[in-house]
């Protein structure tokens, strides 16, 4: 009870000082500069999407509450319960400030917004805290895509959900290694890694098993990668991953099944990178033979490659974070953009999430078998375009 006292009074005092952030004007001002940033990437990457026409602002990233304002709501993204109502005459969201500004009825106006701190609601000269944790939240400033970078960082950290890395929290349950392993890249680049610290440390199995429980040999060098982020050598689960390695091994390389196909390079490049990061050498080469998911390992090991055949356009849609991996292995752009303001990033037809969980952003997503965002693709998007100065 004394603790609930001592932090009213403080707020009190706090929302005392305060004054609206954002005047309508500003809020427009700052939409248009980001609408600016995506009209520059559209030229360059000529292949959009068209999402569901649902105007809607995920809130929470990192470990705090999650929660979604869509039409005068904010809600519990996790229970679809309403938090907050308004009466909005008009409602102006901008993505690269974290910001959803309200003109209500009555005249006044109310903003939402996240930043390094938390979420926030300004309102009536108040301001109400909805969640606080300490996050990373760059500027990005000297990358031709800051504002577009920002929006991505986002998209990942919207899901992190508590402490597990999910490449979308609406949809799917539990982390894959594969959409892991990307997202702790960008976290890592942007001081926010230690968000999975104590997921990383309790890994147990050298599979996500997320594909009917069936074990997919890429994930052994996504997780001994995925482990030299937090931890190193002496981590419980690499001497268990080397030991499934030496069962997958073909000659000298290893080979098995990745989404139902056997990808040798892919998972070649995996275990080598995952043991390099670790500092533990190893006696793999990498088969010169041609696989279409080699590409998609473009952190290293480009001269090991045989050309061919990239992904298609129906790819392209469904997974895009394919095709956006494929391009910075090529410096190409094929890559397809979003062609909302928000979300940038999605996945679709996937044979593993639940699209029931996407109701409450609406049953276009439902119906049309689309998640947004998703975590790899803002992960490869991000880490081309913070490449670009």
């Amino acid at each position: 009870m004394k603790r609930l006292f001592l932090t009213l009074t403080f707020t009190t005092f706090y929302l005392a000082t305060y004054s609206q952030i954002f005047t309508q004007l500003k809020a427009e001002k700052a939409l248009q500069n980001y609408r600016d940033n995506l009209a520059t990437l559209r030229k360059e990457h000529t292949n959009g999407r068209t999402l569901p026409d649902v105007k809607f602002m995920f809130f929470g990233m990192g470990d705090r509450l999650k929660m979604i304002y869509r039409d005068g709501n904010l809600i519990n993204a996790k229970t679809g319960k309403a938090l907050r109502r308004w009466k909005v005459k008009t409602a102006i969201i901008v993505p690269s400030e974290y910001l959803v500004h309200l003109e209500l009825e009555n005249g006044k106006a109310v903003d939402i917004q996240e930043d390094t701190q938390g979420v926030y609601i300004y309102e009536n000269g108040m301001q109400v805290i909805m969640a606080e944790s300490r996050l990373s939240l760059p500027s990005f400033s000297d990358r031709k895509y800051s504002l577009i970078l920002k929006v991505l960082l986002h998209e990942i950290l919207i899901n992190v959900n508590e402490g597990l890395p999910l490449a979308n929290f609406l949809v799917y349950q539990k982390p894959t290694y594969r959409d892991a392993a990307m997202m702790t890249m960008v976290l890592k680049k942007t001081d926010n890694i230690n968000l999975l610290t104590n997921w990383v440390i309790n890994l147990k199995e050298p599979y996500d098993r997320s594909r009917e429980g069936s074990p997919e040999v890429d994930n052994l060098g996504q997780a001994l990668y995925i482990i030299s982020m937090v931890s190193d050598s002496k981590h419980p689960l690499i001497e268990k991953i080397l030991e499934e390695a030496e069962g997958y091994k073909n000659s000298d390389y290893i080979e098995g099944k990745t989404s139902d196909n056997f990808h040798p390079v892919y998972q070649t490049k995996w275990i080598k990178y995952g043991l390099k990061s670790l500092g533990i050498s190893d006696n793999y080469k990498i088969p010169l033979m041609y696989d279409n998911y080699s590409p998609v390992f473009w952190l290293d090991y480009k001269i090991q490659n045989v050309g061919g055949r990239q992904f298609d356009e129906v790819t392209s849609l469904n997974s895009p974070y394919l095709t956006w991996a494929e391009d910075h292995f090529y410096s190409q752009k094929r890559g397809i953009v979003s062609l909302s303001d928000y979300p940038l990033t999605w996945e679709s037809d996937s044979k593993t999430a639940n699209y029931a969980g996407m109701d409450v952003i609406g049953q276009g997503y439902v119906q049309g078998k689309i998640c947004a965002t998703h975590a790899w693709h803002a992960a490869e998007m991000f880490l081309v375009l913070v490449e670009q100065k």
